[in-house]
This record gives C-alpha cells, sequence and structure tokens, in this order.
C-alpha cells in the first residue's frame, strides 16, 4: 500500500530540495577551492621539505669541511687512499715499493778524507782476573759527532785599520772600510740567522737562543732585523733573476696563502710563483688577494699559467691551465661523505668512478709524446665527454650539481694540458712551495711591517730555490750568490 503524503510534508520536502540545489553548487566550489588550497599547500610543503633537506645537507657538508679545517682529515683518508684513482703528482710518480735490506737502516761508512781524528782503544789483560789476553785484533768503529762553538770558544778578531789623509785629494783614506759599530757579526754569523729563519723556520727568540747556546753569542731583535735587511739588498739581484728565469719557463704556477702584516701592510696574503720545470721560486708577501697581485706576478703575457679556479686568475683567459687536483678532492670528499645520505653518497661515488677514469685518460694523454695534430683530437674527444658527465641530474646534490656545472663551464681551462705542450696536470708545485711558509705563519704570526714582508720575500725566494735545488751545502751555495752579485 502506497504511502500517501500530506501538504505539509510533501511542501518540507519540496522546501529541502530547493536547499540542496542551491547550495550544492556553493558547496562544490567550495570543495574544489579546498581541493586546490590543499594541492597547493602540499607543493609548498614537499619543495619546503625539499629546501630544508637540501639545507640541512649543505649545513651538514660545510659542518664536515669545517671538522676537517679544525682537526684535520682522519688517517687514511689521503687523496687517493681506499680508491682506484689515479696519483695526480707529475713530479713524483707512484713507484713500486721495494723491500729494505738491513743495511739501509745503517749508516753509511765516512770517507778516508772526512776521517779527522784516529784513536786508538788498546787492551792487553782481562778486566776480570788480570790474565794476559790472546789473539788481539783490532775492530774498526767510526763515530761522527758536530763540533760546539760554545764549548771551544768563538773567534773574535781584533782589527787595526790604518788610515791617512792625502794632501793632494783633501780625504782621508783607510786600508778597509770602517764601520759605524765598533763591535760587528761576521758573514758566518749573518748566514746562520738567515739560514735559520728562512729555512728552518725560526723564530726571533729560537734565533737568539741557538746562537747563545750553541755559539755564546748575544744578539737583540733589532740586530736580527739590521741583519736581514742588509742580507736581502745584497741578493735583491738574485730575486729579480729568479723571476726571469721563472719567465723563461714553458708555464708558471701560482697560489696564495694568508701572511698577516700587523701594520704599513699592503694587504694580509702571500702569493707565490714557481716554474713549471725548475725550482725557481718567487714570494710576494704583504699583499691583497686582489687581482692586481695576480696580474704583477703575470709579467709575461704569452706564458701560460697553472692555477686554482680562484676569480682572480679569470683574467688570464686563454693562458689559464686550471688543477685537476682540486675538483678531484671535492668530488672525493662528496663521494666519502658521512652527511649525505647513503643512496645520494652512492650517487656521488658512482660519479666519482666516471670522473677518475676521465682524469686517467687524461693523464696518460698529457704523459704521452707532443704531436700538436693528435692533442687537437684528443681535445675534440674529450669535450663531448665531459659535458655528458657534467649534464645535471635529479639525483645531484647541490653541492655536486655546482661543482659539475663549474667544471663544465671552465673546460677548455682543464683541457689546456692536452692542447699544449709541458703543461702540467695539477698545481701541486705552488701548493708545495707554500708549505713551508704557512708552518713559518703559524710560528712566527707574519711579519710586523710592510718592510719587513718585502725583506722576508727577498729571502725566502732565495732560499726556498737554494733549498729545493739540494746544494751540497747551503752556506757554500749561499756564499756563491752573494759573491755572483758582489760590485766590483
Amino acid at each position: 500500500m502506497a504511502l500517501k503524503l500530506t501538504e505539509r510534508e510533501i511542501n518540507t520536502r519540496l522546501q529541502k530540495l530547493r536547499n540542496y540545489e542551491r547550495l550544492y553548487p556553493r558547496l562544490k566550489r567550495r570543495c574544489e577551492k579546498l581541493e586546490r588550497e590543499n594541492k597547493e599547500l602540499r607543493r609548498a610543503l614537499e619543495q619546503e621539505c625539499r629546501e630544508r633537506l637540501e639545507t640541512v645537507e649543505a649545513l651538514k657538508l660545510q659542518i664536515e669541511e669545517l671538522r676537517e679545517m679544525v682537526f684535520g682529515r682522519k688517517r687514511g683518508d689521503g687523496d687517493d687512499a681506499g680508491s682506484s684513482a689515479p696519483s695526480l703528482s707529475d713530479d713524483h710518480p707512484p713507484q713500486e715499493k721495494k723491500t729494505r735490506s738491513s743495511l739501509s737502516y745503517r749508516r753509511s761508512l765516512p770517507k778516508e778524507e772526512a776521517i779527522t781524528q784516529e784513536t786508538f782503544h788498546g787492551i792487553d789483560r782481562c778486566p776480570d782476573c788480570g790474565e794476559p789476553l790472546a789473539d788481539l785484533r783490532g775492530v774498526v768503529r767510526y763515530l761522527e759527532d758536530i763540533v760546539l762553538p760554545a764549548l771551544r770558544g768563538k773567534t773574535v778578531e781584533k782589527k787595526t785599520i790604518e788610515t791617512g789623509f792625502c794632501r793632494k785629494c783633501r780625504r782621508w783614506h783607510s786600508a778597509i772600510p770602517i764601520s759605524k759599530q765598533m763591535t760587528a757579526l761576521g758573514d758566518n754569523v749573518r748566514q746562520r740567522i738567515v739560514h735559520c729563519i728562512t729555512v728552518l723556520s725560526m723564530t726571533f727568540e729560537t734565533v737568539r737562543r741557538d746562537l747563545k747556546d750553541a755559539f755564546d753569542i748575544d744578539v737583540s731583535d733589532g740586530e736580527i732585523v739590521l741583519i736581514l735587511t742588509g742580507e736581502a739588498a745584497k741578493l735583491l739581484p738574485e730575486y729579480h733573476d729568479i723571476d726571469a728565469r721563472i719567465r723563461g719557463s714553458p708555464a708558471k704556477h701560482l697560489d696564495e696563502t694568508s701572511w698577516p702584516v700587523q701594520k704599513e701592510g699592503e694587504g694580509n696574503w702571500g702569493w707565490v710563483k714557481t716554474a713549471s720545470d725548475t725550482c725557481a721560486t718567487l714570494f710576494r708577501l704583504g699583499r691583497s688577494r686582489g687581482k692586481g697581485n695576480a696580474q704583477a706576478l703575470h709579467s709575461d703575457k704569452g706564458q701560460p699559467t697553472i692555477t686554482d679556479d680562484y676569480g682572480a686568475y679569470d683574467f688570464l683567459g686563454e693562458d689559464q691551465a686550471l688543477c685537476w687536483a682540486h675538483p678531484k678532492r671535492k668530488f672525493k670528499d662528496l663521494a666519502t661523505s658521512v652527511a649525505l645520505e647513503s643512496e645520494r653518497r652512492d650517487h656521488c661515488a658512482r660519479f666519482y668512478e666516471h670522473f677518475c677514469r676521465l682524469l686517467r685518460e687524461v693523464k696518460t694523454i698529457v704523459r704521452s709524446p707532443y704531436n700538436q695534430e693528435e692533442r687537437r683530437k684528443e681535445a675534440d674527444r674529450l669535450r663531448p665527454r665531459i659535458r655528458k658527465l657534467c649534464t645535471p641530474c635529479p639525483a645531484d646534490p647541490r653541492k655536486l650539481a655546482t661543482l659539475k656545472a663549474t667544471f663544465l663551464k671552465r673546460t677548455e681551462a682543464y683541457l689546456l694540458c692536452v692542447r699544449l705542450p709541458n703543461i702540467p696536470l695539477t698545481n701541486n708545485k705552488a701548493e708545495r712551495a707554500l708549505r713551508p711558509l704557512v708552518i713559518k705563519r703559524k710560528l712566527s704570526f707574519g711579519s710586523k711591517t710592510q718592510k719587513g714582508a718585502d725583506v722576508m720575500s727577498i729571502l725566502l725566494s732565495v732560499c726556498s730555490t737554494l733549498r729545493q735545488q739540494k746544494p751540497r751545502n747551503f752556506y757554500e751555495a749561499y756564499r756563491e750568490i752573494v759573491r755572483k752579485w758582489k760590485p766590483t
């Protein structure tokens, strides 16, 4: 039996239907609006989470770099440790480890002409019972030692210099030049001070202590400054000669490190320039880190220059060759970084393996005999490979993407060692030249004045070049240079 509705119920239901028809479009629009807002908020949240993760990742990498700067790398975390990557040292190619003999751990026998004293130690009776000994034999042993002047006495020379008056010239003359000081230090002491300051990286305090303990000579800081200034004046021609030798080399290396100057300084940085084929090394201390100092060192405009990717060297243009060791080290750090998640670290490790294969090929090409046409073909073959290797990937961490873009942008500078002859693959030579300067900076904290920085520039340039030449004796080589430029 059908249910019959009353007029009131029908009107009520019709009223509800009209309300639904009126509210439905409004609710539909509101629902669609909320759905769009939800999607936008989800996208914004995903973008924010992604940016936050990238920021956290970048901060972790920076903390990891700062930790290495403060505490150093762990043992075994060297540039090539635990990887199949090629070594980038062109001057010292990898050699097979040789087994050392037992004799290599003992001192070599001195030559006969080096023997300065002979002593005989005899024995004829047993020290225990007093019986005469039979079958007496002689056993030869050598004892090397040094002579301490403080125990034997220092040399003090009293000079009586005769002077006379020329009635014709109306001038006084002396047999030898007369110094203003009544007591002066000789050449040996001066050279000893230069050797201690430059080669041994000693401070003024340790130099004073060394002269007092070993030679019984008292010297003040002012005397040390005057001695260093005078020796630098003697070596200034050799300083310019070193610069000329670097300009005559196939290529040069440039690098910089901090060198504080307390007052009157032009800057708090030290620059180094080295020849690619010799040990000639030139320093400029107390300068700024600006482009002008790099331009001052780039005196020969047509000479290729090996540098790192510091912006002050961008003016070099086609003459600039970039160091392969710097990007390799950065890619290696990403491949082994504990700050990255495992998937992203594995991605960086795979990229690093491909980069090492590329580097191995470049190293083989650079070490092969130079042929201009063949090298041009090799460079043409490597360009698309570098382009493909450095193509951005969604899985790249932000730092890896930046390093890829930079490497791709500077492809021609990295391939200059392939296109031209006698161009080293790395800038390691300049970095090795800076290491003694960094050690000296940590001990002496730089220079007090700009004049002191200029004096140190000359002395370090000459003595560093001498030290790398490995002469038979530093003092003999130093005296030869002084005699070479002594005015006649």
